[in-house]
């Protein structure tokens, strides 16, 4: 006795037939479905972002529907191919379409994000369903093909030993990749964990480290710690001189894949060369440190006063030539010259001093001032500055010390002497 439910006349979504031992599941409009499906699938990820709704719904669009909906499109007829045969396409041609999408993606100024994936991956079921559903309309109805889904347990109980076993071999096949397949996306695995730390220069490179300063002088750098750990982790940073301890820098706790960084200033008083500086970065309340960097400064004794306040660059004009001399009148003896009034000097026009080709500036050097800040001071390039003062080290400068600065002529100031 046969038993059959559908749904609709003309546009029959699906129908079930059963007779006895055999169960079909008829389905007229699977591509509609594989469609509406795909766009549920972006409505999810970007509205109810639910993960196992996501794995259920993401894993066909991964691994079926665009084989699948390119099959349909290239045999459109029912006779075309068996439907193991269509199935074996449809998984076989769904890992190799998806990852030429991404090559061309890759290429393109849009790039390879969620969001291009799935627009590309879409559009391109929409118009193999749309070619799909051309084809077959120009095939007769009874040669188009439709879905079926058949379940015969007389045909199963009349077929061999081997059939069978082939058979459940092949089902515990599929279901055992499926299930691999959602457990991998469930639970993924998790790489390498490891923690970035490093220290930087006063202007944020891996460059411009101190390697000889002045007692006191302050060190400027910038720490820096990234947490790659897959988790939360509390983290401690310390700073020891000569292996003894002399201050704890931070106590912070980040999550995966947070940053923390910060300017760090700090003074060496005790004269010595390649001391030891050591930055040390603690995880949670090991007593062992996970990290450690290691800086080499040699310190100098102060040997130059350091002038109070922040004096300004000093004007030094050279003197100019005298004018040719004239002839003197007769001398007149000392014996006989009678001492009148001292004679007043010849007045100078006050006002600013005027720039001269061989002017030049000097700066004295004040405390935390390096080459490269004073350069940018005055706009000139600091190997200028070390070739007018033969400096062979950038770092050697001392708080105190007279540099000449190469200003260019047109920069310097032009006075006009303010008449009497």
């Amino acid at each position: 006795m046969g038993q059959s439910c559908g749904k609709g006349d003309r546009g029959l979504s699906y129908s079930v037939v059963n007779r006895g031992d055999r169960l079909t599941i008829t389905f007229q409009h699977e591509l509609l479905a594989i469609l509406g499906l795909s766009f549920v699938l972006i409505l999810t990820i970007y509205l109810v972002p639910i993960p196992a709704l996501r794995i259920v719904l993401g894993a066909p669009f991964v691994l079926f529907f665009p084989g699948y909906t390119l099959v349909a499109a290239l045999f459109p007829g029912k006779d075309d191919l068996e439907g193991i045969e269509r199935l074996g396409l449809s998984l076989g041609l769904s890992i190799a379409v998806l990852p030429l999408m991404g090559l061309v993606l890759n290429y393109t100024p849009l790039g390879i994000t969620l969001l291009t994936t799935l627009l590309s991956a879409t559009s391109f079921m929409v118009v193999t369903c749309g070619i799909a559903y051309y084809r077959r309309g120009r095939l007769p109805p009874e040669e188009r093909y439709t879905l079926h889904v058949e379940l015969d347990l007389a045909g199963w109980r009349a077929s061999g030993l081997i059939d069978r076993s082939l058979t459940v071999a092949l089902a515990f096949s599929i279901v055992a990749a499926l299930g691999t397949f959602f457990f991998v996306l469930a639970k993924p695995e998790v790489g390498e964990r490891f923690t970035e730390f490093y220290l930087l220069g006063p202007w944020g490179k891996a460059e411009g480290y101190p390697t000889y300063v002045l007692a006191g002088q302050p060190i400027r750098l910038i720490v820096g710690v990234v947490n790659r750990e897959h988790d939360d982790v509390r983290y401690r940073l310390e700073k020891e001189v000569a292996g003894q301890v002399l201050e704890q820098i931070a106590e912070i706790e980040l999550a995966h894949d947070e940053k923390w960084e910060e300017h760090y200033t700090f003074t060496l008083v005790e004269p010595g060369e390649d001391q030891k500086v050591s930055f040390l970065l603690y995880k949670g309340d090991d007593q062992a440190p996970y990290r450690s960097l290691h800086l080499w400064v040699s310190v100098l004794a102060l040997g130059a006063p350091v002038a109070t306040g922040t004096p300004g660059p000093m004007l030094t004009p050279t003197p100019v030539a005298s004018p040719p001399a004239q002839a003197s009148p007769t001398p007149i003896p000392v014996e006989t010259a009678t001492p009148t009034s001292t004679p007043s000097p010849t007045p100078i026009p006050t006002g600013t001093a005027t720039a001269t080709p061989q002017a030049r500036v000097i700066h004295i050097v004040q405390p935390g001032e390096t080459l490269s800040s004073i350069s940018r001071q005055y706009g000139v390039s600091y190997q200028a500055i070390m070739d007018a003062n033969g400096l062979e080290d950038p770092n050697l400068i001392a708080v105190g010390q007279e540099l000449i600065i190469p200003v260019p002529d047109e920069t310097l100031p032009t006075a006009t002497p303010t008449p009497r």
